[in-house]
């Protein structure tokens, strides 16, 4: 653990959702450029969650992470989880890339940033991804990566080229393809669907780089609040010889209060 870390969870009304973030500095960068927010809905059954990776070695990483989070934001919590998730999510990218061009303006250079986007409603959940921060569905410990990096590595593993645990310590695994950095930009889309105890994580390179996912699995699938289960992967990330910023957003889903046994 450094000594920038900071952690919160948000218990959603009517307990059909556990929503809990965390973020570590980590032991060697400076500075922490990792974003992330979530916000849950009237109910307790839906909710929104963001998270950002300024891009390492650019001018305005932070800066274009806060302002991707918050722009994203902005859209995400003033619209109705049950429209369109799809085009909300484009929307609330697009958003966060106007963000990042305002922010660029003001900063100069070339600032860029990761963005991985979450609405849910009820038991489903729509993804919207740029960059290789990352989705992931933990269910019983199995793990299974719901969104595609849009990284350099990445492009080698499904090619062929490269395996995923190549590509996962290869010395160009930042080597970042499509960013949110105030030019047009696609966000990739993807539906999923859960069940109770089930856990849709998000988070940046600094946990998946240094913690193979069945190490993920059985540390966020295990029966502790999600609160503790995050803090658990962030200190096994970094034991694991992780040096980047650490930062997860997740929701867990609960069961139903009012079904019968």
């Amino acid at each position: 653990m450094s000594d920038d870390r900071s952690a919160r969870s948000i218990a959603g009304e009517g307990e059909a959702l556990e929503i809990a973030g965390i973020t570590d500095r980590g032991p060697v960068r400076t500075q922490n450029q990792d974003v992330w927010d979530a916000k849950v809905g009237p109910g307790g059954r839906t909710a929104v969650l963001a998270l950002a990776d300024g891009m390492g070695g650019h001018k305005g990483g932070l800066e274009s992470a806060q302002a991707a989070v918050s722009g994203a934001m902005a859209v995400l919590s003033a619209t109705d989880p049950s429209t369109d998730a799809a085009s909300t999510l484009r929307r609330a990218a697009a958003a966060a890339n106007d963000a990042v061009a305002i922010a660029r303006q003001s900063i100069g250079g070339n600032p860029g940033t990761t963005l991985v986007l979450a609405i849910i409603n009820g038991t489903h959940a729509t993804v919207a991804n740029v960059g290789d921060s990352r989705a992931y569905l933990i269910s019983w410990s199995q793990v299974t990566q719901i969104t595609d990096d849009h990284s350099w590595a990445a492009g080698q593993v499904r090619l062929g080229i490269l395996d995923a645990e190549e590509a996962r310590h290869h010395q160009k695994r930042n080597l970042i393809e499509r960013a949110v950095m105030g030019d047009p930009v696609e966000a990739d889309i993807f539906e999923v669907d859960a069940s109770p105890g089930a856990v849709l994580l998000l988070c940046s390179d600094g946990l998946w780089e240094p913690l193979s996912d069945p190490a993920l699995g059985a540390i966020v699938a295990a029966p502790d609040p999600l609160g503790v289960a995050l803090t658990r992967a962030c200190d096994a990330a970094l034991a694991g010889g992780g040096t980047d910023n650490v930062t997860m957003v997740a929701a867990r889903w609960l069961p139903d209060p009012s079904a019968t046994v």
